[in-house]
């Protein structure tokens, strides 16, 4: 399982992602979680809210970041996350996992995180409070003085790449989640995208709207799929063997790789009515 990346959903999704070779990402605040990104913000914040020292004498610059920084993060949590909301795929580094089955479907799309990073910015989630404490503060003193220093090359006016230091801070609050679920073990692919866009979608949840967009992977990047923990488990088995060999077929008449496969696996969990 070393380097994998496990992706638990249901069989229709499988079947979109697969024959479509497309990712679904989700605005944050529209995941199960109703305390998703407000974790991290709260560390971010705390870290910007620290007395730190001048160390490269950059003066009223310095004291100008850390304000710009400071009210350029709260507006982009409480304001402009309208204009610029935050997408994300989450994935798994535990495989055959009870609580992953019972949670998001039963079924497991199996990547190659090398392969997959190659498509996708991936980050770790953190769940540790002083791991957490230790990153925000390392990364704010980064971006502080980093936008100081654009401050004093530029003769007190934002550098052209002064806004990334900011959008660095956000997408490390989307990484922070909450120490109880810690088991998940979550790698996700984030993307900010400006609205309105062309490549802004939705899907219907309930009576809501659900925005999201839509990443692109290689086929390749698929190692296997799990069948997890279910009746009729052979059935689909078979019908996943078809549905593989056709595709992996169609991908070589498109010019793909010859020798790639795709394993299918059935979860060892026995299953329980």
């Amino acid at each position: 399982m070393s380097g994998s990346l496990f992706h638990y959903t249901d069989i229709g999704a499988v079947r979109a992602i697969l024959e479509n070779c497309e990712l679904w990402l989700t605005d944050l605040r529209f995941l199960n979680d109703a305390q998703e990104l407000n974790d991290g913000v709260v560390f971010i914040l705390d870290a910007l809210g620290k007395e730190r020292k001048d160390f490269n004498g950059l003066g009223e610059h310095f004291d100008d970041a850390v304000k710009l920084l400071t009210s350029s993060f709260d507006d982009h949590i409480s304001v402009w996350i309208d204009d610029e909301p935050t997408f994300v795929c989450s994935f798994s580094e535990a495989g055959d996992q009870l609580s992953q089955w019972r949670a998001y479907g039963g079924y497991a799309i199996e990547f190659d995180r090398a392969a997959l990073s190659a498509d996708l910015e991936l980050f770790d989630c953190v769940y540790d409070r002083v791991k957490k404490i230790d990153i925000a503060e390392d990364l704010v003193d980064q971006s502080i003085h980093g936008l100081a220093a654009d401050f004093k090359l530029y003769d007190g006016s934002a550098g052209p790449d002064s806004l990334d230091f900011l959008y660095s801070l956000v997408r490390t609050a989307s990484t922070f989640k909450n120490e109880s679920f810690y088991e998940e073990r979550e790698v996700r692919s984030i993307i900010d995208m400006e609205i309105p866009s062309k490549n802004l979608k939705f899907r219907q949840r309930g009576n809501i709207l659900i925005p999201y967009m839509v990443a692109s992977f290689s086929l390749e990047c698929v190692k296997a799929i799990h069948i997890g923990p279910m009746r009729d488990q052979d059935l689909a088995y078979t019908s996943l063997r078809a549905l593989v060999s056709s595709l992996l077929r169609s991908h070589v008449a498109d010019g793909g790789g010859v020798e790639h496969e795709i394993a299918i696996i059935k979860s060892a969990i026995p299953y329980r009515s």
